[in-house]
């Protein structure tokens, strides 16, 4: 695994606020004014710790948008510690040929796209100003000079659970490296905790975002695609900023256990070591606890999944998978 040292900038050049985005809560990191001193201390900080880090990591904000000149210092502050490898996230509408050319010309390793959602209605009623269309547009250019994540979202406003998991099944036909999943939750400081005291919006519950979790993390799984979050950071749940939506600091070892029952429920046996009381109750003459699950495990028994169970991702959601997730929002509850 490489050893990453991440740098947030909190709302840096977004141009707007989404409605569900209080990035300071997130994070944990508050805005500041002068973003060049505000990575450099991060930087700083960080090497306390260790002078060893393979990649550096620009999140929060919208990374394109800040001021070019911030950025090229950014890079090379970054190269000029040793530092390898340069990835950061930033909105589609904000690639374009000269952001292209600076991120080949730069040798940036990887970037992410805040896409969230591929329906468009969704985009606009969540304060994203792009659409579908530029979002795949944007996806498909930085392939052509760079490796490329995608992060989608679940339960957002107006959203669906069905399209989150035909977004993900879109993506995992391209040729991107990582993505990440986050369920929405309602913080204090949004327009979205209006609509939820509104009425407006309801959140999902925990059953239905981790069957939609599960669906989506299949899909990139079988594809060799790396999922390297599932839920929001732990920061955001300590911070008491949430005020609804379905969420737990185990989510991601949640999501997988239900993918491990379902792939027990089809008569597989897996070498299980994570989030595995229900699967030692329900099915413990498939587990082999004393192996270490790896990727290529993984993908294998995602693939097999998707195919008995995920052809139809209405399908998915009121079947099997709904069983089980039950069963683990009762234990995850207790």
């Amino acid at each position: 695994m490489p050893k990453i040292l991440p740098v947030f900038l909190p709302f840096a050049y977004c141009g707007n606020k989404c409605i569900f985005c209080d990035q300071q809560a997130i994070s944990g990191v508050q805005a500041e004014n002068d973003l060049l001193l505000h990575a450099e201390n991060q930087i700083n900080q960080w090497k306390t710790y260790s002078n060893n880090y393979d990649e550096i990591a620009f999140y929060g904000g919208n990374f394109c948008a800040i001021n070019k000149d911030i950025r090229l210092s950014l890079y090379k502050k970054a190269y000029n510690n040793g530092i390898k490898k340069i990835r950061f996230s930033t909105r589609p509408d904000t690639i374009n040929s000269d952001t292209l050319k600076e991120i080949k010309d730069y040798n940036i390793y990887l970037v992410e796209l805040g896409i969230q959602s591929l329906d468009d209605e969704v985009l606009k009623a969540n304060g994203r100003p792009y659409t579908s269309y530029e979002a795949v547009k944007a996806v498909e250019q930085l392939l052509k000079v760079t490796k490329c994540g995608v992060q989608l979202m679940t339960s957002m406003y107006k959203q669906n659970m069905y399209s989150s998991i035909d977004d993900a099944a879109f993506f995992s036909k391209m040729d991107i490296t990582t993505a990440r999943i986050y369920p929405t939750q309602v913080l204090k400081n949004t327009h979205l905790n209006k609509l939820y005291e509104q009425g407006e919006y309801i959140p999902s519950r925990l059953e239905d975002i981790l069957v939609t979790a599960a669906g989506m993390y299949i899909h990139f799984t079988a594809e060799n695609i790396k999922v390297i979050r599932m839920g929001l950071p732990h920061e955001a749940d300590d911070s008491g900023d949430i005020t609804a939506g379905a969420g737990h600091k185990s989510f991601g070892d949640i999501v997988i256990t239900l993918i491990m029952l379902l792939y027990m429920d089809m008569g597989g046996k897996v070498k299980f070591s994570g989030y595995k009381a229900a699967a030692k109750e329900l099915f413990p003459e498939n587990i082999n606890s004393d192996n270490i699950m790896k990727q290529d495990m993984m993908q294998d028994i995602c693939k097999n999944i998707r195919s008995k169970y995920l052809e139809d991702s209405k399908w998915f959601i009121k079947g099997q998978a709904a069983f089980y997730a039950d069963k683990l929002k009762n234990k995850a509850n207790n």
